[in-house]
This record gives structure tokens, C-alpha cells and sequence, in this order.
């Protein structure tokens, strides 16, 4: 018998399993990064980064006072804090959705824990006893070439974890590049917990026709932006380009956002968005960062009127009880969802959130019988601007 047919764990049993509603808040209390907290890292070309790390029961592992030093620069913050904040699971079949990091929490028992060799040549991390986190640098080649003198390779922080929810595996991967780009992805392996033989809903992948249930994983990583020396005077700005009638010329142009706001990416149309600091410039131009989405050919709206799933990003401020994109606790009066999150509350020189959805279809493929092979999912966030030159 094949064994797409076992289960570890039933991923529905595991709620009894699954932590209380933490009363944690959004943001760390203010104050120094407990002992044995903080990251710090240079790398080859004398950038580095420094920030402070948490390993949460529902989000893993967080991680806040991101700070990035050019070679040769002074050190600016560029989040507040950022953090997977929900896995929503849509099986094919119309089974009930799944929201991951709530019901169950990819930290606390979850984690998977780490040995020496799941961090060759880096440093675990511990929390209650246990390693969750390899903090290493990954060669990562070019950082930029120029004719055939002139090239830098580099490194990349990389921070690790990984946790386990009944058949399945999350392996959250956390770069910090020489250039200041960021850029975190999340993998997904394990083993295929539901099955059918109905060929409408799965591949098949057995003489009998049975093979897994196809299903969409949403992610929806939180960012609290907090640029530059104040976290309250950060702006959203729309970048479009457009091709005029004639499809020869693309034009820019640039639009704050007022208010919070629901948006699409738009693949003709090039549009994006970057939060720029209020005050702080490079000498030129103002400090940002872009948000780059990756991996964009699975995004889909949800098939269940979930409006949540509607739009790729969404643009909030700050609000201590909004920790959750999805399945939120209310109380208090807070939103059940980041739709819920989007008022009329104004964006201009506030403390921006963002909010980015990434989606991930899986049609099981035989190659799939025993272990799903590792599937990456992640996006960037790219500094714009944040020095006047190339740093590197």
C-alpha cells in the first residue's frame, strides 16, 4: 500500500492539541532585546544587520528592530516587526478552510527541532530548551558585475526554522542581503495528509485511481514599517507605469495612498508600492523600501467569498490587536481580517503595517508518494533609495 495513505496526524485532532489564543500583542514591549535575543551579523562586503528575534506559539518565530548598515554608513531601522502571520488552507474538494497558524501555531510544540547538522557552520538558537533557529550566511554569488573587471559576490544572513503540523512541514527561511534587500519565503514539504479517487479534486497517483487532494495554501506576512529614527511618519505611495494608446510608451506616475487601502498587483499595468520615510532623505531623495512579489502565477481569489482573499496587499496603520490577517481575535472591538482592518484611517506620516498575500496551489504528482518535495514561496522587500549610491 502506498504511503500517500498514512498520516502521522490527522491535521483536524490537532486542535485539541493547538496552544489557547495567546494575549500577546502585535508589537514587542518596548525596551532591550532579552538575552540571547538579538542578531547581529556583517557580511563579506562590510554591510551588516541587527535585530531581535521571539519564537511565538502561533507565529513562530518573529522578528523586530530590523536594521540595516551600508558599508560605511550608519545603521537605520527599516521594520518595527515582521512575521507570518497566518497559512490559510483551501482543500479542492470544499472542504472546510484550515487557518494554520491560529487553530494550531507553527511555534511551542510545533517547531521542529534543530540539530548541528540542520546548521552547518552557524549558531542554533534556543527557546524553552529547544533549537529553533540557525542563524548562518549563505553565499549567494553576484551582488553586481561590470565588464569583465569588475564583479562582487556576496552573502546573505539567513535565519532558519521550521515547524511541523500534522503531515505537514513549514520551513520559514528569513534573508538578509548585502544591498539591504530582504527577503523571506516559506517552504512546504511533508507527507499528503487527505486523499480521494475522485479525479475532479486529485491526481492520481495509485493503480486505483487514489491520489492527494489538491489544496491552496494563502500566506500573509504582517510588516510593521517603521523607517528611519520615528516609527510615525511613514507614507505609502502607488508606482504605476502605463502604456499609453499605442502600447510605445510607459508612463510613471507616483500617487500616495490617503487612507488604508486593498490593492492588486497588476503584471501589464507594473504596478507596485513602496513606503517612504517623512522626513529622512539619503541627501537626494526620501528613504523606502518596494515590495516585490514573487512566485505571482498562483495568486487566485479564494472560492468561498472570502473577501480577504480578494487583494494581494493591503495597507494599514498601526493597531496593537491587529496580529492575525485572518481568523483575528476581536476582542476589544478588532477585526476578525485584514479587510476588516482597512478603514478610512489615514496613512500619510502614520505608522504603516503592510500586509502581503502570497498563494500557493499543490496538485500532488506521483513524485509527491512518500514526501512532498520542497515547494518555496516567498517575495522582497528592496531598499529604494536608501543611500544616494550604490552602497556596495
Amino acid at each position: 500500500m502506498s504511503s500517500i495513505m498514512k498520516k502521522i496526524v490527522p491535521l483536524g485532532a490537532l486542535c485539541l492539541l493547538a496552544s489557547p489564543f495567546s494575549t500577546v500583542q502585535a508589537r514587542p514591549s518596548a525596551g532591550a532585546c532579552p538575552a540571547g535575543h538579538t542578531i547581529q551579523s556583517t557580511l563579506s562586503t562590510g554591510a551588516s544587520w541587527s535585530m531581535c528575534w521571539e519564537a511565538r506559539d502561533q507565529e513562530g518565530i518573529v522578528l523586530s528592530e530590523i536594521k540595516y548598515q551600508g558599508p560605511g554608513r550608519s545603521p537605520r531601522r527599516v521594520l518595527g516587526e515582521i512575521s507570518l502571520s497566518q497559512i490559510q488552507r483551501n482543500y479542492d474538494d470544499g472542504a472546510a478552510a484550515e487557518y494554520l497558524v491560529t487553530d494550531y501555531g507553527l511555534g511551542g510544540d510545533h517547531f521542529i527541532p534543530l540539530n548541528s547538522g540542520d546548521c552547518s557552520g552557524g549558531q542554533l538558537k534556543y527557546s524553552d530548551g529547544k533549537a529553533v533557529l540557525c542563524q548562518t550566511q549563505k553565499d549567494i554569488g553576484l551582488v553586481y558585475k561590470y565588464g569583465s573587471n569588475t564583479a562582487v559576490s556576496g552573502k546573505a544572513l539567513s535565519l532558519v526554522s521550521a515547524s511541523q503540523i500534522g503531515n505537514y512541514s513549514y520551513t520559514l527561511d528569513w534573508r538578509f542581503h548585502e544591498n539591504g534587500t530582504i527577503e523571506p519565503r516559506v517552504g512546504l514539504s511533508g507527507s499528503l495528509d487527505r486523499t480521494s479517487t475522485d479525479p475532479n479534486f486529485a491526481w492520481a497517483m495509485q493503480q486505483d485511481g487514489r491520489g492527494g487532494v489538491g489544496f491552496t495554501d494563502n500566506y500573509f506576512w504582517r510588516m510593521d514599517f517603521d523607517l528611519g529614527s520615528r516609527a510615525d511618519n511613514d507614507v505609502v505611495e502607488q508606482i504605476t507605469s502605463s502604456l499609453n494608446v499605442t502600447r510605445t510608451k510607459r508612463s510613471k506616475s507616483i500617487s500616495p495612498l490617503g487612507s488604508e487601502a486593498a490593492r492588486n498587483f497588476s503584471p501589464e499595468v507594473k504596478r507596485f508600492w513602496r513606503v517612504r520615510d517623512g522626513s529622512e532623505t539619503n541627501g537626494v531623495s526620501a528613504i523606502s523600501y518596494e515590495l516585490v512579489l514573487l512566485n505571482y502565477d498562483h495568486q487566485s481569489t479564494g472560492a468561498n467569498g472570502e473577501s480577504w482573499l480578494n487583494h494581494d496587499v493591503y495597507f494599514t496603520r498601526y493597531n496593537a490587536c491587529e496580529r492575525f490577517a485572518v481568523d483575528n481575535s476581536t476582542a476589544g472591538g478588532c477585526g476578525a481580517n485584514v479587510n476588516d482592518f482597512v478603514s478610512a484611517q489615514t496613512l500619510n506620516n502614520r505608522d504603516v503595517v503592510v500586509w502581503n498575500r502570497l498563494a500557493y496551489h499543490h496538485l500532488a504528482r506521483d513524485e509527491d508518494d512518500n514526501i512532498i518535495g520542497m515547494r518555496w514561496n516567498g517575495f522582497k522587500l528592496l531598499p529604494r533609495d536608501w543611500h544616494s549610491r550604490n552602497p556596495l
